[in-house]
């Protein structure tokens, strides 16, 4: 087995033998031998977690645009937009952490075929937003009311090699950082009266490409060739499934397309001891049988980092809640972002929403409905500040919806049957069984441990400089 010698110098003092002589100082070697299947395995750790968005944006875009034409689940061929015709219910596990407050809408955009061209309706005050999200995860801009208000308009996503012209009837240009894009559209719903409206204000997001190209075959999984997955399971486990030389294939393939962050070059660079490059993919073959030891134990060690730093609080820790105010642009925390990634992909900016997320009460304890209710109370004038809605959402410790008799799945601002207390405040009551009395302002919960997400979309100032805090989740004491 080969070795990678690491030289460490270290100074020591010699001890004088009497006192007659002097003391002496020499630099002696000490070696420390890292084995190649460590050395490769450490650094897969940390491309494995770097690259963890990447592959499950391609592996998302892979499952949602293997179809004809647009479906009713906003599946959609590349380039073309696609909607959820429906509200979204517990037997939906597509996406993890979904929301009820919003139809979603779904275009991936391979931007190495022309630069796209994306058609809005006026939406006459109605809240929208179009989030355009590299495939890093990293979100470079918006279309919509808070961005560009909610008139009529055309806009168009260039990628980073694009050379055409601008048509005369664009609003506005929006540079991608990247040649893949997730734009993912969201339609503030009223419930499912508001179907019909909603659906006729999707019916008009339009998606065109402009030439040139400037990558060919056009196929994106053709020319890309990606390795199999498995259609009847979310994208999630497909990924977190992969062996690793699935994932690190998968890997070198987006890469190939999709220029890194500048801040990510040096860090990135680190990969080519592994077979993983930017100009070549990954080269499996390039990797000595040690190597391909230490990649096979990365893979699960790795996602386990992952896992963990998920179920961490990150952010603003108030009273149980964790959020981040930094959402949305990651920098270089690499672990922070798969965390999120693998707990809830595609999150906005803060200026548009943020989301506050607890698994625990104000003492810190879990929450689990199995063992206790729980309640949460706003006094007069601290309901969540907002220009657009608030909401609370439930959901099991997988993140996917919980299924109840009353089929509630979120409540909020715009929840008709909850009622205010008499002095003003404003209780809500999470766990398994309708509270008597206070049946509007229920939001059922499992039987056993759960997260709740607070949304607040397009919050006011004072939740982006923290000025304003969230109560914490209470324990109802029986």
């Amino acid at each position: 087995m080969k070795k990678i010698i690491v030289v460490v110098f270290t100074l020591f003092a010699l001890m004088a033998c009497n006192n007659s002589k002097k003391q002496n100082n020499k630099s002696e070697t000490n070696t420390i031998e890292i084995s190649e299947e460590e050395q490769a395995y450490k650094t897969a750790v940390d491309a494995y977690i770097w690259a963890y968005p990447m592959v499950s944006i391609g592996v998302t875009c892979a499952m949602a645009t293997n179809v004809p034409k647009p479906l009713p689940n906003a599946h959609a061929p590349l380039n073309t937009f696609g909607s959820v015709g429906k509200l979204f219910t517990a037997d939906d596990t597509d996406v993890v952490s979904s929301n009820v407050d919003n139809l979603y809408s779904s275009a991936f955009l391979d931007l190495t075929q022309g630069a796209v061209e994306i058609s809005v309706p006026a939406t006459n005050g109605r809240y929208y937003s179009m989030m355009l999200m590299d495939v890093y995860s990293n979100v470079f801009d918006y279309i919509g009311s808070r961005a560009t208000g909610t008139d009529a308009g055309k806009y168009l996503i260039v990628g980073p090699d694009w050379k055409g012209e601008k048509p005369n009837d664009v609003l506005k240009v929006f540079q991608a950082p990247t040649n893949l894009v997730w734009v993912i559209g969201r339609t503030l719903i009223d419930g499912q009266d508001d179907l019909k409206n909603v659906h006729a204000i999707q019916k008009q997001y339009i998606a065109t490409v402009i030439p040139p190209a400037t990558a060919s075959p056009s196929s994106w999984s053709v020319r890309n060739a990606f390795p199999a997955i498995d259609k009847t399971k979310p994208p999630v486990v497909n990924v977190n499934t992969m062996d690793w030389k699935t994932y690190f294939t998968w890997v070198g393939k987006l890469m190939m397309e999709n220029p890194a962050p500048k801040s990510h070059q040096d860090y990135v660079d680190t990969f080519k001891s592994i077979g993983l490059s930017f100009e070549k993919g990954f080269d499996a073959s390039s990797l000595t049988p040690e190597q391909q030891k230490g990649l096979e134990r990365a893979v699960d060690a790795a996602l386990k980092q992952i896992e963990a730093a998920a179920k961490k609080k990150t952010g603003v820790i108030h009273e149980g809640w964790f959020y981040s105010l930094e959402a949305g642009v990651w920098g270089e925390d690499y672990l922070y972002r798969a965390a999120i990634a693998y707990r809830s992909l595609g999150q906005n900016i803060p200026a548009e929403a943020v989301y506050m997320n607890t698994t625990e009460d104000k003492e810190g304890n879990l929450l689990d409905a199995s063992k206790s209710n729980y309640k949460i109370t706003f006094t007069k004038g601290q309901l969540p500040p907002v220009n657009a809605f608030w909401s609370f959402t439930m959901y099991n410790e997988n993140n996917f919806f919980v299924p109840n008799p009353i089929d509630r799945l979120a409540i909020g601002n715009r929840t008709k049957s909850m009622k205010p207390n008499k002095d003003g405040s404003l209780t809500i009551y999470f766990q398994k069984e309708a509270p008597k009395g206070n049946e509007g302002n229920w939001l059922p919960a499992p039987d056993g441990k759960f997260r709740v997400s607070l949304r607040l979309y397009v919050p006011k100032e004072n939740v982006i400089n923290g000025s304003w805090l969230p109560p914490g989740i209470e324990k109802i004491k029986q």
